[in-house]
């Protein structure tokens, strides 16, 4: 401060404490550089209008009075205002835009291959990490564990039981060795006794080989009278079918001859109500050939069955089933040719009476027929029933033959019995070898003392058998672990590539997440800019869509690659605090600090004049009524923020005039008080 300059009364706030100034302080900086430059102008319009006045009365006084009128005219002094020249940092900084990005892009696969049970996150989810995304089938997995721990449960007993079994070894040898012991004693015993048995067992062979004969005698004799009673029942049975069989069939052949001739006779009847036409006798003279020619096959079929009958190839009721046959055609001859007669002769009243008898006639037949079948299909039940007369003597037969083979096979182990025990000479031998036997037994159960170091070391591979379970059912737990998918970072599901259902294969992505651990912000920067971006240098970042407030970031890389349209360049600036919040692909601005200067001297930007490619100052000197203007040339540095450094030409503390007069270097002027 000038020390002409009154200074300003201190600020007090309703307490009467002097309030301080903080950084809000220069904010009327710009404001008073304002109202100074506005009220420079005035000044200086007035004192233009004033010199214009001043001259013009100088004028007059010239002419008039001479020296008075000269000293009425000299300049006003212009007032001012000041600024001093201080000691502050200036920022450069420059606007950056672009979007998030993720240094981490995930593709979660499958180590093993399954089925997929369970997808629980979709698109565009935020996930945790640690959470659970996916799941696979895993019961083969589990029943997989559950294996490997029965196989090292079994294991572990095998080992106890190896363990334990050693000494069970030893005293099982011991035991064996007394054990064949007490089995060559029992041998011999037994060879001595079977020198003494040989002649009662002679006896006892001779007394079951004839016995076991006369059994097997008389189960032959049950057979074959057993197969002859069966034989007759089934031949009676199978006569009585056949003859059954043929009853039906003839009275069916009855039956279908009735109701044709109803039917022939309702017809002759329906014609003799509607008279005779020429297509109706040459229709009865057809029918009466039709039924002339079925009676001469009747007949042959007859004289043929009588042929096969009298030869024994066929039974008597083809016969009779062939007479009925000849007698219906006959029958139906007859009255296709009185059909015919009515149809010539037209229908009277008399023969429609008869007609109708007819018919009626034949139906009753037709009933008569149906009876007889009823009667007949009755007798083939009754002769089917004898059937079972049949199965009992097939089961008196098959009872019989196992009576015999019973017999038999005890005759044979009779006869068997008989051929061994006269060998006195080979059982000797038999007894003697099973001696022999039992005297090489002990001999192994002494030899078999050799085995017990063999045990021992059955120890060692039990234990190593323990130790391969345990790591089968390790990697079974892990591949059961391996069927559960987890978030290995807390991020954004990008894009999802499976769904339920689907099968998962080792190496193939099923999730594409993008991390939030590791956002960075990504920006373009003009080439005319990038010379002043430098790695490490301090950005403020803000994302609208996503947080009010900014986040701190830095400079970490310059892609030096520019773009071949925008000619642009990308920026990417870490995020070292960044809040979960931050969602890749978001857009996002940025304020980057290109240059920071500490402690530098700085003025206000207007204050510094261009004249003539010459930065210059109008420096307020002296004091009081003595205050000039002095234009001082000075080297300036950076700009920003309305503020300007000098790197020479001014100190700290120099008054700088802050006006948009023309002031002259020399001249007075008159500072305008801060308050």
């Amino acid at each position: 401060m000038n020390e002409n300059e009154t200074p300003s009364e201190p600020r007090v706030d309703a307490n009467g404490a002097p309030i301080r100034r903080g950084k809000s302080s220069v904010k009327w900086v710009p404001i008073a550089l304002i109202g100074a430059l506005l009220a420079g102008g005035l000044v200086y319009r007035n004192r233009q209008a004033k010199q214009a006045e001043g001259g013009a009365a100088g004028a007059r006084g010239g002419r008039e009075g001479g020296g008075a009128g000269g000293e009425r005219g000299a300049p006003e002094i212009a007032t001012v205002k000041t600024i001093a020249v201080s000691v502050g940092d200036i920022t450069e900084t420059l606007p950056i835009t672009g979007a998030l990005r993720s240094n981490q892009n995930i593709d979660l696969n499958s180590k093993i291959g399954g089925r997929i049970a369970g997808v629980y996150v979709q698109e565009g989810a935020r996930v945790r990490r640690g959470q659970l995304l996916i799941s696979l089938d895993d019961e083969d997995l589990r029943a997989q564990v559950a294996a490997a721990q029965a196989q090292l449960r079994t294991q572990q007993v095998r080992y106890g039981q190896t363990v334990v079994g050693v000494p069970a070894r030893v005293q099982q040898v011991t035991t064996g060795i007394v054990q064949a012991e007490a089995a060559v004693q029992t041998a011999q015993a037994r060879y001595k006794q079977a020198l003494l048995n040989e002649p009662a067992r002679i006896q006892t062979a001779n007394s079951a080989v004839e016995s076991a004969r006369q059994t097997v005698s008389t189960a032959r004799t049950r057979v074959n009278q057993a197969r002859v009673t069966a034989s007759q029942a089934q031949k009676q049975v199978d006569a009585d079918i056949r003859r059954a069989q043929s009853v039906i069939a003839a009275a069916n052949t009855q039956v279908a001859a009735s109701r044709s001739n109803v039917a022939q006779l309702q017809a002759a009847l329906a014609e003799v109500k509607r008279g005779a036409r020429d297509q109706q006798v040459a229709q009865a003279q057809a029918q009466v050939a039709l039924n002339e020619a079925q009676v001469k096959d009747a007949e042959t079929e007859l004289n043929r069955a009588k042929i096969l009958v009298a030869g024994g190839a066929a039974p008597q009721s083809s016969v009779d089933a062939a007479t009925t046959r000849l007698e219906v055609a006959r029958a139906q001859l007859e009255a296709a040719r009185q059909n015919l007669s009515l149809v010539k002769e037209g229908a009277t009243t008399e023969q429609t009476r008869q007609a109708e008898e007819r018919v009626r006639g034949a139906e009753e037949a037709v009933r008569q027929s149906l009876a007889g079948v009823t009667q007949a299909e009755a007798g083939l039940q009754t002769a089917q029933t004898g059937r079972s007369r049949v199965l009992v003597s097939q089961g008196e037969i098959t009872n019989a033959l196992g009576a015999l083979a019973q017999a038999q096979e005890g005759l044979q182990t009779s006869i068997a019995n008989l051929s061994q025990i006269p060998i006195t000479r080979q059982e000797t031998r038999v007894a003697r070898e099973a001696v022999d036997q039992a005297q090489a037994g002990l001999l192994q159960a002494r030899a078999n003392r050799s085995q017990i170091p063999v045990a021992r070391s059955d120890v060692s591979a039990a234990s190593a058998a323990i130790q391969t379970a345990q790591a089968g059912l390790r990697q079974a737990q892990v591949n059961l672990n391996y069927a559960r998918i987890y978030s290995p970072v807390n991020g954004v599901v990008n894009t999802k590539l499976a769904d339920v259902g689907e099968t998962a294969a080792p190496g193939v992505a099923l999730l594409n997440l993008v991390s939030l651990d590791r956002v960075y912000f990504e920006a373009l920067v003009s080439e005319n800019n990038l010379r002043d971006v430098k790695v490490g240098q301090p950005a403020q970042i803000s994302v609208p869509a996503v947080a009010a407030k900014s986040f701190q970031g830095y400079v970490a890389d310059i892609i030096p690659t520019a773009d071949a349209r925008s000619r642009q360049f990308r920026i990417r600036i870490t995020i070292p605090q960044a809040p979960r919040e931050l969602t890749p692909g978001a857009f996002a601005r940025g304020i980057l600090t290109t240059q920071a200067i500490r402690n530098a001297l700085v003025v206000p930007t207007d204050a510094v004049r261009d004249e003539g490619g010459k930065s210059v100052l109008l420096v307020a000197v002296g004091s009081g009524k003595d205050t000039q203007i002095k234009r001082r040339v000075v080297q300036t540095g950076a700009s920003a923020g309305g503020k300007i450094q000098i790197l020479g030409g001014a100190q700290n503390g120099d008054k700088i005039v802050v006006s948009t007069q023309t002031l002259e270097d020399g001249q007075k002027i008159r500072v305008a008080s801060a308050g």
